[in-house]
C-alpha cells in the first residue's frame, strides 16, 4: 500500500462577478465580490528538498560575500589599500612642505602643542594629529617620526623589574655590570628639559635599507637574500624610516650607532641610535595612551613566531621565510614580494622576516614594530664579568662602554616568543657581531 503525505496550504482568491438589472428600461450593473478557497498541497519530501536547496544557496551566497576571497573581504582590502594610497599622497605633500620649512615652529594640535623642527612638517592625517594618538612628522625625504613628549624627570626615571617587567638604565645580567653611557648626554637632555621643546622624536619604523645600497637592497620577488657581516657596515649609506622597506640588519652595534647619527644633522636636529631612556619613555607613553597594547605580553601586536592573531596571509609586502628545525637555522636564500605565504607555525617551524610596518597589528601609538620583527640595538653596553648586582650604581663611563664586549638589543624579534621577549625585554649580543634578526631604530633630539 502506498501512502502519500501532503502538507496543505489554504489559498484564497477573490472572484468578482458582474450582474445587470433592468429597472424600468434602465440597465443597472452590480458588482459582487466573492472569495473562493481551495486546498493546494505538496509532499513532505518535496518540502524538505526545497529547504535543503535554499540552505545551500544561502551558504553559497554567504561564502561569496565573506571568506578570504569574498566580496566583503575584497571590499575591505580595497578600502584599506585606498586609505594607504591616500596617506602616501599626504605624506608626499608633507615632505614638500618640510622642504620649505626653514625654522622650528610650534604646531597646535587638538590636545596640545608640538615643536616642528626645521626641515620637517606634520602629516596632518587623521589619527596622526594629536598627542594622545601620536603626532607624525616627515622630513623632505619622506622619513616618518613620532613625537614623544616627556619631562626630564620622566626621561631619567629608572625602571625596575618589580614595577612592570622593564629594567632600568642601570641593570645587571648574569652577575655582570651594565649601563648606558648615553653618548652626547648633555645635548640629548637639552631636548628634554628645554621649555619650548620638552621631548624627542622616535623613528616610526625600524631603520630601513636605502635604495642607494644596491648590493643589499631588496624590493622585488625573488631578490637574493645576502648574508654578510660587512655589507651593511658601509659608512656612506643613510638609513630610512619608511613603511614597506627591507629592515637594515647584519649590522653591529658600533656601525648602527654611526649610521643613526649620519641620518639627520642640522642646526636644530641631531639623530642618534635609540638609548635606554628613549626606549623606556616610549613604553610609558604607550602604556598611558594606547590601552589596547600589553607591554608584558606583546604576542598579539608583534611579528613573533607565536603570533596567532595577525592574518599573515592577508599581508602584501616584502618578506623572507626562514625555518628552524630542532634549533638549526635554515636562513632564507631569497626575498619574496606579494601575498605572504608561510605564516609562523610556532616552535621549530617557520619564522617570517617582514618589511617595516607590514601590518597595522604591529602598531602602538603610531609606532610600528617595537614589538617583534627585528631586535633593535640600543646604546646600552656591559660585561658579564665578576661584578655582583647592587641596588644602585652610577652610569658607566664612556671609556667603560667602549671597551665592553657585549651590547644590548630590545623589543624581541621574529625568531622569538612574544610572551617572553616582550617589548621591554633585553637581549645580549657581542658588540662586534651581526645577525639577520637584529636591526636598529633612530631617534631625534632637538636643539
Amino acid at each position: 500500500m502506498k501512502v502519500n503525505v501532503y502538507v496543505y496550504f489554504k489559498i484564497g482568491i477573490i472572484v468578482e462577478k458582474e450582474k445587470t438589472k433592468d429597472i424600468g428600461g434602465l440597465v443597472m450593473k452590480e458588482k459582487k465580490k466573492t472569495k473562493r478557497a481551495f486546498n493546494k498541497g505538496i509532499t513532505l519530501i518535496a518540502l524538505v528538498i526545497t529547504i535543503i536547496v535554499l540552505l545551500i544557496l544561502a551558504g553559497v551566497s554567504i561564502a561569496t560575500l565573506t571568506g578570504d576571497n569574498g566580496i566583503l573581504t575584497k571590499a575591505q582590502t580595497t578600502k584599506e589599500e585606498t586609505k594607504k594610497a591616500s596617506e602616501e599622497e599626504q605624506i608626499q605633500l608633507a615632505a614638500m612642505n618640510a622642504a620649505m620649512n626653514t625654522e622650528r615652529y610650534n604646531y597646535k594640535v587638538e590636545d596640545g602643542t608640538v615643536p616642528i623642527p626645521a626641515g620637517f612638517a606634520p602629516t596632518q592625517i587623521e589619527g596622526q594629529n594629536s598627542i594622545k594618538d601620536g603626532v607624525v612628522v616627515v622630513d623632505e625625504k619622506g622619513n616618518e617620526f613620532v613625537w614623544i613628549p616627556c619631562t626630564l624627570e620622566e626621561f631619567n626615571k629608572q625602571r625596575n623589574n618589580e614595577e612592570n617587567g622593564w629594567s632600568s638604565k642601570q641593570w645587571y645580567y648574569n652577575g655582570g655590570t651594565w649601563g648606558d653611557s648615553q653618548p652626547n648626554k648633555d645635548e640629548i637632555q637639552n631636548s628634554i628639559k628645554s621649555e619650548d621643546i620638552g621631548g624627542f622624536y622616535i623613528g616610526r619604523y625600524e631603520a630601513g635599507v636605502p635604495k642607494e645600497a644596491t648590493e643589499f637592497y631588496a624590493n622585488s620577488d625573488g631578490a637574493p637574500y645576502k648574508q654578510s657581516t660587512e655589507k651593511n657596515a658601509d659608512n656612506s649609506y643613510i638609513p630610512v624610516s619608511k613603511r614597506g622597506v627591507q629592515a637594515w640588519t647584519y649590522i653591529d652595534q658600533a656601525h648602527a650607532k654611526d649610521a643613526a647619527e649620519r641620518m639627520i644633522s642640522n642646526n636644530g636636529v641631531q639623530s642618534y641610535l635609540i638609548d635606554s631612556h628613549a626606549w623606556d619613555t616610549t613604553c610609558r607613553i604607550i602604556k598611558k595612551y594606547d590601552k589596547t597594547k600589553n607591554l608584558l605580553d606583546s604576542t598579539e601586536w608583534g611579528n613573533y613566531k607565536d603570533n596567532t592573531t595577525t592574518k599573515y596571509e592577508n599581508l602584501n609586502t616584502l618578506y623572507a621565510l626562514h625555518t628552524n628545525d630542532n634549533g638549526k637555522w635554515d636562513i632564507a636564500d631569497h626575498y619574496s614580494k606579494g601575498q605572504v605565504k608561510g605564516a609562523p607555525k610556532g616552535v621549530g617551524i617557520n619564522r617570517l622576516e617582514l618589511s617595516t610596518g607590514a601590518s597595522e597589528d604591529f602598531k602602538a601609538y603610531n609606532i610600528y614594530d617595537l614589538a617583534g620583527n627585528m631586535w633593535e640595538w640600543t646604546t646600552e653596553n656591559g660585561n658579564n664579568i665578576g661584578n655582583k648586582p647592587s641596588e644602585a650604581m652610577p652610569d658607566l663611563k664612556t671609556s667603560d662602554i667602549e671597551g665592553a664586549k657585549n651590547g644590548v638589543f630590545r623589543g624581541g624579534g621574529f625568531d622569538a616568543d612574544g610572551g617572553y621577549s616582550v617589548v621591554g625585554s633585553h637581549g645580549v649580543h657581542a658588540t662586534s657581531e651581526c645577525d639577520f634578526c637584529i636591526g636598529f631604530r633612530v631617534v631625534l633630539y632637538l636643539q
